[in-house]
């Protein structure tokens, strides 16, 4: 893992060295290791590296080539480095070391601009090509890996995370609205943009190649929508599966450290520990190597201490639980400032602990159980696709077994509500819907945004144009792939990766190896449903896991994390005076007046209240940003909260 920044003039002009230092420099903490940078002509290259790998112990970047004409600045991991190296050598290339630096120079010198279609792994990369005088990005499939960048007059620059940006004085600094808009109504929809105005992101599964008159961008990753993986039995299917898993298991195990496992208690991180316990009884000497490292809520609906226990229980894993302590504003705020964006989320916020006790433990790694949910629990809109083909027998049954996910122990919308929503919606005509809303009087407008604000900024529009997919025949598989593009899954991974690397660790995931992807897209709907979410996960662990995580259903509920983060005493008083209402980009008064209601409930134990608790933290969060970093809209003490000013931005 390592921290990348730099700056290319697009009209000749060299880069300032001094510049790219104090770029570099902001980025210490995500490369604690070594540190340089490289300067020829008009572009500069920088990175910071933390040595997560035994590969990485003798890598140098800035990576150039024999000839001088290309040069890599890397921030990942190659997962497939031995299909990789075999194609390179039998398409002539000799490797001179074995980093994954050069694997990945030598993969564009091969492939060129389609080299990032080879690479499974987590990765942004830079690369300077002299010969095409070009600058060359690519960041991975799911954005595992943060890319920022800026692209004023005739400067770009990049980096890992926004600060560095702001060394360069043409950066502007002035709120992007419409992203804005986006966080404060809770649906993140574009992958493309950030708070500010001018600074961009590298979207997931894209290049980026930038030369003096030209700055394209293109996907070079998606799904086969018409794949499909047939067996005549779920053994074959479980085999397959496990396959795959331990694959995306074992290499992900690269490591001169001890590992830390985050283990939650859910069926997916107890299934990355459960193979790994079975791999240490057939190698006893791994034994020591992996650590359990468990984050635990005693007396909240939240802890899963006794799953955790009895995962711990089947291996001689060193484990440790830990109970964090709560989330405070001084904190959120020292996100704000550190990072220039939005605060971590509560439960992020609470894992620092868990950080910290693996970074004692001498872990640079952690493997996490994140993606299991997204491609093996199925989708609701199922639902449609039975409905569409008539298996109503089927569509019944399910809607019976899925109640416990979506009923609140109520009959009354026990079918309604999901077959009307996943079944007969998407059924209907967008323009069918969209009168049908119009003749109920009713509008996609959340009750405490501002209609004007709305409308400014384009939000339906925005919302409409979002989600790329690829044209699949089946609801299901097309809303799986949406996971892949998700605006607010996006937006979750990069302030957990941002999080983790402040303590210098490196996150991986193997349910998120793309083959697994494409393995879990390409199968049919029954072997992620049948009764139970995720089928083929439990079929395929079988007795690895403990029958208490094998028999789960539902997942805890952390919403009283956030709750009780929301109604600290300073909490309260910022929600009664908002600057996001002061800018007349919300309703202030709507919005205190549903803070109280999820008090009241919360306080009532009426579990309603945490359908109040998601856009009530957005609001939340973009208040400490707007108002932290550009106090000259903060609410004046001596205003009314709902005093209306005319939005003005200073460059």
């Amino acid at each position: 893992m390592s921290g990348l920044a730099g700056i290319y003039h697009l009209d000749g002009t060299r880069p300032d060295p001094v510049l790219l230092q104090r770029m570099i420099r902001r980025l210490a903490h995500r490369g604690p290791d070594a540190s340089d940078y490289w300067i020829e002509g008009s572009v500069g290259l920088g990175q910071v590296m933390l040595h997560t790998t035994p590969e990485s112990l003798h890598e140098r970047q800035p990576w150039q080539d024999e000839t001088g004409t290309l040069c890599l600045t890397l921030d990942g991991r190659i997962d497939n480095r031995e299909d990789l190296a075999t194609s390179l050598n039998a398409a002539g290339f000799r490797l001179r070391t074995n980093t994954d630096a050069e694997l990945m120079l030598r993969a564009y010198q091969c492939w060129g601009e389609h080299s990032p279609e080879h690479i499974i792994g987590d990765f942004a990369l830079v690369l300077w090509d002299g010969q095409r005088q070009q600058l060359f990005c690519a960041r991975d499939i799911l954005g595992l890996k943060p890319f920022y960048y800026c692209l004023q007059g005739t400067s770009f620059c990049w980096a890992s995370e926004i600060p560095p940006l702001f060394e360069h004085d043409a950066t502007p600094r002035r709120p992007n609205e419409a992203m804005v808009a986006e966080f404060l109504i809770g649906t993140v929809v574009t992958n493309t943009e950030t708070l500010y105005e001018g600074i961009s992101r590298l979207e997931p599964a894209h290049i980026l190649v930038v030369r003096p008159g030209k700055n394209e961008t293109r996907r070079y990753w998606t799904i086969d929508p018409d794949r499909r993986i047939v067996y005549s039995n779920d053994d074959d299917y479980a085999q397959h599966f496990n396959e795959l898993f331990n694959k995306a298991v074992q290499c992900r195990l690269r490591s001169h450290r001890p590992i830390g496992l985050e283990l939650s208690g859910g069926l997916d991180s107890s299934s990355v520990v459960s193979v790994l316990q079975a791999f240490s009884r057939a190698n006893p000497q791994d034994r020591d190597r992996f650590h359990t490292f468990s984050l635990i809520f005693p007396g909240l609906p939240c802890d899963e201490r006794v799953f955790i226990d009895d995962v711990t229980a089947q291996g001689s894993f060193p484990s440790h639980a830990i109970r964090p302590q709560a989330p405070t504003l001084t904190g959120f705020l020292g996100d704000v400032l550190r990072y220039q964006d939005l605060p971590d989320h509560p439960n992020g916020a609470m894992s620092n602990s868990l950080r910290t006790l693996a970074q004692q433990q001498g872990c640079r790694v952690l493997l996490t159980g994140s993606g299991g949910d997204e491609w093996l629990t199925g989708s609701f809109f199922h639902y449609a696709d039975l409905l569409r083909t008539l298996k109503l027998g089927t569509l019944l049954r399910r809607l019976y077994a899925d109640r416990p996910l979506y009923c609140d122990r109520s009959s009354r919308d026990l079918f309604s509500l999901p077959l009307m929503q996943f079944g007969l919606l998407p059924l209907i005509p967008q323009s069918c819907r969209n009168l049908g809303k119009w003749l109920l009087g009713r509008t996609d407008i959340p009750s405490y945004i501002s209609p004007e604000f709305w409308h400014r900024t384009h939000m339906q529009e925005r919302i409409r144009q979002a989600s790329f997919a690829p044209p699949c025949s089946s609801y299901a598989q097309q809303d799986l792939f949406r996971s892949t593009v998700h605006g607010l899954s996006l937006h979750g991974a990069e302030l957990d990766e941002r999080a983790s690397s402040s303590f210098a660790l490196e996150k991986r995931h193997p349910f998120n190896d793309r083959r697994m992807i494409e393995f879990a897209l390409a199968l049919p709907e029954e072997q992620r449903w049948r009764d139970n979410p995720k089928f083929i996960l439990r079929k395929a662990l079988g007795m690895r896991l403990p029958a208490s995580v094998r028999a789960r259903v539902l997942k805890a509920d952390f919403s009283c994390i956030f709750a009780q983060a929301l109604l600290a005493e300073s909490s309260a008083s910022i929600f009664q005076s908002l600057s996001v209402a002061s800018m007349g980009w919300v309703d202030g008064d709507q919005i205190w007046t549903d803070y109280q209601t999820m008090a009241h409930r919360y306080d009532r134990g009426d579990e309603a209240y945490r359908y109040h608790v998601a856009p009530l933290w957005m609001i939340f969060g973009v208040e400490l940003w707007f108002r932290t970093l550009f106090p000259e809209h903060r609410v004046r003490r001596d205003l009314p909260p709902r005093q209306e000013v005319v939005p003005s931005y200073s460059a």
